[in-house]
């Protein structure tokens, strides 16, 4: 059986870490009646790379087909030559029909289960209307597949009450974290006291739901709440983010700058050590359907400080210490109140530990995808 990964349309945040992982987990079971072959974004392959892992049979296109018909075309072109049996598209959509039966990844919360307020953090109506329209216009893509695989129930009710599409047509796969957070066998994060710096984490490629951008009004809260405390937030921005000056001006003109440090973009290699040299994760998005950032903390044994909604209470259950995302002094209170309770904090970390070993593995993820894409094949 030949089966196309088409991991196209990746180019930052957690789809192009899943794609990875699924490639990697491939290439190590090596079926013994499929062959793999892959279409990559420039990321993606980068990232495999990053790992040393080089697979055969793969071709990278450097634009996304998303804004690019001549990156469509030759994709189409791919499927033509190969007449694969299953064209497997990581994270949808694909923005081409393919002639193959096709088996669709969707992780777009946008068209599956955005809110008022996702869409309020983008700024100006202007922008909120065009990324409403954006939606409906991926959603219609969506659908041009034959069946699909989520990481969240909320995303699959989303499919059928939104898409219409058949619910029969419409596995949840639940997210993971890689293989190299479960083998890493990282030491649990100690509270730091009082007049000890402390680093908070915010793993995330630029996104307005990403809610990035209220950090320094957190950090402004935080100046205020405890003014003994050393805080850094420590963010992940490629330097060539657009919007990264804005975050900087705005940190400038709060008085927090020295609350703030961009990492820039790490390689998933580096991921764990990113980790390692931070106190807590603190998450405030206000869209997600299974971010592995959560899992993530959870297996280095980090406490999570994270946006009050349904689908971060579904992820993380009593893990975390929650906050409303739109109140910059409710998160500046959550992570003050978590700083001064060392009970809370190992609580954090223990039921973290115990929920992110009931997920599956990565072996097991790949396996229940394997398992889809001849179900798609058949």
């Amino acid at each position: 059986m030949d089966v196309l990964v088409n991991a196209t349309t990746l180019v930052k945040g957690g789809g192009v870490q899943v794609a990875t992982s699924f490639i990697v987990e491939a290439e190590r079971a090596a079926a013994d009646d499929i062959v793999w072959h892959y279409a990559l974004s420039a990321e993606v392959d980068r990232e495999l790379q990053a790992l040393g892992v080089r697979p055969a049979n793969s071709v990278v296109y450097e634009a996304s087909p998303a804004k690019n018909k001549a990156q469509r075309r030759a994709l189409l072109a791919r499927e033509a030559e190969l007449s694969p049996d299953v064209v497997f598209t990581v994270f949808g959509p694909a923005f081409v029909r393919f002639e193959s039966p096709h088996l669709m990844g969707v992780g777009n919360g946008w068209v599956t289960h955005s809110t008022l307020a996702a869409f309020r953090s983008l700024g100006f109506p202007v922008r909120s209307a065009k990324a409403f329209l954006a939606a409906i216009y991926k959603g219609l893509w969506v659908r041009h597949a034959d069946r699909w695989v989520v990481e969240a129930e909320n995303s699959r009710q989303g499919l059928i009450n939104r898409l219409r599409l058949g619910a029969d047509k419409i596995t949840v796969v639940p997210n993971v974290c890689g293989s190299i957070f479960r083998e890493a066998a990282v030491e649990d994060a100690v509270l730091p006291a009082a007049n000890e710096p402390v680093r908070l984490l915010y793993l995330a490629a630029w996104y307005g739901h990403k809610n990035i951008q209220s950090i320094p009004k957190v950090a402004a809260e935080l100046k205020q709440l405890a003014p003994q405390r050393k805080i850094t937030f420590v963010i992940t921005v490629p330097d060539d983010e657009p919007a990264l000056p804005g975050l900087l001006k705005e940190a400038t003109r709060l008085g927090v700058s020295d609350y703030i440090e961009n990492v820039g973009r790490v390689p998933f290699a580096d991921i764990v050590t990113l980790y390692e040299s931070c106190h807590a994760c603190f998450m405030p998005s206000l869209l997600e359907t299974f971010s592995a950032n959560y899992p993530e903390a959870m297996a280095t044994g980090r406490p999570l400080i994270a946006s009050d909604f349904d689908f971060s209470r579904s992820i993380c259950r009593d893990t975390a210490t929650y906050f409303d995302a739109s109140s910059p002094r409710a998160a500046a209170e959550a992570i003050a109140g978590l700083l001064d309770s060392p009970a809370r904090w190992q609580a954090s970390i223990d039921r973290g530990r115990s929920l992110v070993d009931a997920l599956p593995s990565p072996r097991g993820k790949y396996e229940a995808y394997e398992d889809l894409i001849r179900k798609t094949a058949g």
